[in-house]
Formats: C-alpha cells, structure tokens, sequence
C-alpha cells in the first residue's frame, strides 16, 4: 500500500508535521506509526515545536533548516541524515518557514522570490535551483510537493504545468487536499514510494494526487 491516511490529534494538515525524501523521513515527535514512505524515520521537535514539515526543505542531498534551530537539534539531524549522505544547512534569511519557501525533489527546486540569497540552498541540494513564484505565490513550498516521480500544484498553477515540468523534470498535476484546501504541501507528506494525508483528503483528491505522484502506473 502506497497511501495513509491519518490526522494528528485532529489535525489534517500532516505537511506541517513532517517531510520525506528518498533516502529519509523527519516527522514531528507526535506522528502517527507511518510505513507508507519505506525510508528510515528521524522523530524530532524543530525550535520546541512539531511543525518539523513548516520549517524543513529538502532532497536526498541536502536538508535546510532555519537559522535559529537549536545546536542541540542540528547536531541530532545531522548525525541521523549524514549516514545517507546528506549534508545540512541552516537557511540564513527572515522567512524561518524554510518549508514554505522552497519547493524540491532530485532534479531541481524553485526558492521563493522572497528568499534573498539562494546560493548555499544550490550548494546544499545539489539542484539547479530557479527563484520564481507559483501562479503569483511566493510562498511556492505551500503550494507544490515534488517527488523523483511527480508533483502536485495549486489549482491555479494549471496553466504553468507545462513550466514545472521542465523545472522538476518529471510530470505534475494541480491539485488540492483536504476537501478542497488548495495549498497542498501541508496536506501531504511523499516520496517516490508512497504519501501520508490528511484523513479529509477526499476520494476524488486521493485519485488526483495518485495519478499526479505516479503512482497508477
């Protein structure tokens, strides 16, 4: 089974709560059991808090994080994901909700205009990185997941479909989650094996983030 569909003491948006890569997981502390990604799980708290999805972006290269993270939870991170090969940074910029501003797989990411110096997210991800907004939103890690296999967008990005594939390098759909809820990132956690959402998530929904993941082949 590829999909699970859980909440996390009531809470649909599971995005904000974690995210996946290929080689590894960081969940908040309160996740629910998730076998569904098929990659070795790190549980945390990212500055006292379980939006560990709101402030962490990342690929199988590299994981960003927000300035202000704690010694204490970097030097934990690191020695999780450094055992796959992945290095770390800390994001040096104003907008903190790291996750917000960047969306990525393997192949590429597209950083928020917003973000002032996108260098060291280059260097970290191993990706061509492209700052542009989502059909005019900034906040492009809100409204895009991208996996090594698909992407699902807002809604209204439907017309630059076309665009972000060329960019990602593997084909996409727009999309919601939650019956409805057009910024899709913080209703789903994925990776090229499998994807957590929300239980609201509808029938239809789940049918559009199947095909746009790939995973109806």
């Amino acid at each position: 089974m590829h999909l699970q569909q859980t909440s996390i003491q009531g809470e649909d948006f599971v995005g904000l709560f974690g995210m996946a890569t290929d080689k590894y997981a960081i969940l908040s502390e309160n996740f629910p059991e998730c076998d569904v990604l098929g990659v070795p799980v790190y549980r945390t708290k990212i500055y006292g808090t379980n939006l560990v999805g709101l402030f962490c972006s990342g690929n199988s290269n590299g994981l960003l994080l927000p300035y202000f993270v704690s010694d204490e939870e970097l030097k934990k991170i690191k020695d999780f994901v450094s055992q796959f090969g992945v290095v770390v940074e800390k994001v040096f910029d104003k907008h903190t909700a790291t996750g917000n501003m960047i969306a990525c797989n393997d192949k590429a990411a597209i950083v928020s205009p917003r973000v002032l110096d996108a260098s060291d997210i280059e260097d970290a991800l191993g990706v061509e990185v492209i700052q542009c907004d989502i059909a005019l939103y900034e906040e492009v890690g809100s409204c895009c997941i991208a996996t090594s296999k698909g992407f699902l967008v807002h809604p209204e990005a439907e017309e630059t479909l076309a665009e972000l594939e060329k960019i990602f390098k593997v084909p996409g759909l727009a999309g919601s989650v939650n019956f409805g809820f057009p910024f899709v990132k913080s209703g789903v956690i994925a990776n090229s094996s499998g994807y957590v959402t929300g239980t609201r998530t509808s029938g239809i929904e789940l049918g559009r983030i199947d095909e746009a993941l790939g995973f109806l082949d």
